[in-house]
């Protein structure tokens, strides 16, 4: 199963744009670039299931706990976010209501099925991220795995790529799976499945071609590991 917390640039129109310039809604700073459509086609080469957002990451962070001070950004990558500035607390529960509270409850209502059967998934995350950080410095790796306490999924694919491929591979890099996994560690880790985010660079995602590879690669390590036992348990954590 497929999750794609930040899919969509979308702002709903009760936000009239944010205030925001429309140059900036094709930026990383709304949307995941290559992440909606990388997860679709990898749906569709495994027959697989997706939940997929659809609301931009500036009007709430679904990949955000609730009370995160992260959940509805005051500003990205130092671009203040005019709509989102004094938010009361009714403002901000009204946003969970209507974009946090469904998505997750999607997630969950695709997952029933294999909790009802006793069955375990392999849950995946499909996040991009940019080739450089806001100051410059340059990301050298063209994916990278996130995981928390349960890190045999990761492992795996990290394990597949590199025997596989001679790409740069990131172990919870660009960003740590230690203090960034809400939606992976509620519907995931938090069932007990075998679970990770991916993170594949923007730059890899720019064309049909790059996505169609990146999707095939990716399908095969997960069709890889869907028969290792090692990692098709159910995991209970304590």
């Amino acid at each position: 199963m497929l999750l794609v917390d930040h899919a969509s640039n979308h702002i709903p129109a009760p936000h009239a744009g944010l205030g925001l310039a429309s140059e900036h809604l094709d930026k990383h700073i709304a949307i995941d670039l290559g992440a909606e459509a990388l997860a679709r086609r990898i749906a569709e080469l495994m027959g697989c299931g997706a939940v997929v957002a659809q609301v931009s990451r500036l009007v709430l962070d679904v990949n955000r706990e609730p009370d995160s001070p992260t959940l509805v950004p005051a500003q990205s990558d130092g671009i203040p976010i005019p709509g989102n500035q004094d938010l009361s607390p009714a403002d901000i529960a009204a946003r969970i209501a209507a974009y946090h509270t469904p998505y997750h409850a999607a997630c969950e209502t695709v997952l029933a099925p294999f909790i009802g059967a006793g069955r375990v998934p392999i849950v995946l995350a499909v996040h991009s991220f940019t080739p450089e950080m806001a100051d410059g410095q340059p990301r050298p790796w063209e994916v990278g795995f996130l995981y928390n306490r349960d890190a045999r999924l990761a492992q795996a694919l990290m394990g597949f790529l590199e025997a596989e491929t001679d790409l740069c591979v990131g172990d919870n890099e660009p960003y740590s799976g230690a203090t960034l996994y809400y939606t992976m560690g509620r519907h995931g880790m938090g069932n007990g499945f075998p679970q990770t985010t991916l993170e594949v660079r923007q730059d890899q995602l720019e064309t049909e071609a790059q996505v169609d590879a990146w999707a095939r690669l990716l399908a095969d390590g997960l069709d890889h590991c869907i028969n290792r036992e090692d990692v098709r348990f159910k995991k209970h954590f304590t």
